[in-house]
């Protein structure tokens, strides 16, 4: 899903992104056991207007249809859009060797956004299957549609109590847009390349609770960001990736899951939603312990993870994992995964950020580190100074 505004033609960007996908295509992930990709392809461009290709394999040149209707998008075709890559590699060629020429002329700066999310899903409804939409966008949305957004980049707000607005949507549209998307195993990937303000807090929630990534290459030159670009766009569609994903933690008695933290959505308190799951995506659990742990029996972890296959298989991957338990503070600071609590803290403040002010988030960090360091300082370190700091090599 290409944005093809006046901006994105002028500077080469759209031509950058046409002439890799020809290559990049190639790569897609498949089975293990299988010599080609079953995923299907689809391309649409877009500005204030979208621009659905008909890429089917018989046709000598690819068509295309033009959806003005933003209000409510439909899908203008079924039968040739979402395609076979070997299938139809040469329909695809020539479509992504036409684009830049066919809206060079264009003076169009106006976008849409949500509609562009909207229209994808619409597609993979009506093929009945999960999938993944690459979204390669520039600016605000400023376009009449579904999703506007207004500048709103209040440098005045910035540490006073109301920053934290500046860090949520401005609309409902998006939220709503991503549960949508996550019931129907739509994840969204976004390749960001603003020149000015583009409103992230809004844009990026979809990304955020379908599982996808968001890419932000600020004021874009391509003689310095291509190849970062391109080795970001290659990785991110030839990884193994998983989709319309539902996860459960289950644990023995004494403690339980109480907070989950992630590119998630969850409608309830024990099923964990992702439209997509890939190798580089992690869900961070936060435990209660809120009864008696036995020495003897340890914690018991399990991880069970329902999801469709690149091939279509619908599959359950489950890990157990037995913990030990210690009534000994010197045992848990010696096995204690430093690198977990960094993630931890760092996703419990990102999603404080949305209702607390940053200077209320930096002081509980402090406190929580503080508080541990005073605790191993108490019950572990050997005597010392007051003023000495206690870190002893385990």
């Amino acid at each position: 899903m290409i944005d093809v505004s006046y901006s994105n033609i002028k500077n080469g960007l759209v031509k950058l992104i046409c002439e890799e996908l020809k290559t990049v295509l190639e790569k897609l992930p498949k089975e293990e056991q299988e010599e080609t990709s079953a995923i299907r392809v689809g391309f649409i461009t877009y500005n204030k207007v979208l621009h659905f290709f008909n890429v089917k394999s018989n046709l000598a040149q690819p068509q295309m249809m033009v959806v003005t209707d933003v209000s409510e998008v439909f899908v203008p075709l079924l039968d040739g859009f979402l395609v076979n890559y070997q299938e139809s590699q040469s329909v695809i060629h020539n479509l992504l060797d036409q684009i830049p020429d066919m809206f060079a002329d264009s003076n169009e700066n106006e976008t849409v956004f949500a509609p562009v999310i909207q229209a994808g899903m619409e597609a993979l409804k009506a093929a009945d299957c999960p999938g993944k939409l690459f979204i390669f966008h520039s600016s605000l949305p400023t376009a009449e549609a579904p999703g506007k957004l207004k500048n709103r980049d209040d440098k005045k707000l910035i540490n006073t109590d109301k920053e934290k607005v500046l860090f949520q949507p401005q609309t409902n549209v998006y939220d709503s847009l991503a549960r949508d998307c996550v019931a129907h195993g739509c994840c969204v990937t976004l390749f960001l390349f603003p020149s000015q303000y583009v409103d992230v807090a809004s844009l990026g929630l979809v990304p955020l609770l379908t599982g996808g990534t968001l890419y932000k290459y600020n004021n874009f030159q391509m003689h310095l960001d291509s190849q970062q670009f391109l080795n970001d766009l290659r990785n991110d569609i030839e990884k193994k990736i998983g989709f319309d994903a539902i996860m459960r933690v289950r644990t023995s008695t004494g403690f339980r899951a109480t907070d989950f933290f992630g590119g998630i959505f969850m409608n309830n308190t024990t099923d964990i939603e992702m439209a997509a799951i890939d190798c580089d995506k992690a869900v961070t659990v936060e435990f209660k312990h809120d009864d008696k742990l036995g020495e003897d029996s340890g914690a018991l972890i399990q991880c069970a993870v329902l999801y469709t296959t690149v091939g279509g298989q619908r599959r359950l991957r489950i890990h157990n994992l037995s913990l030990n338990c210690s009534s000994q503070l010197a045992d848990l600071y010696k096995s204690c995964e430093t690198d977990a609590l960094v993630n931890f803290f760092a996703k419990s403040a990102f999603k404080a950020v949305l209702h607390q002010p940053l200077k209320v988030i930096r002081e509980i960090l402090v406190n929580q580190t503080a508080h541990m360091l005073a605790c191993y300082r108490k019950n572990c370190a050997s005597p010392s100074a007051a003023s000495q700091f206690a870190c002893e090599k385990q």
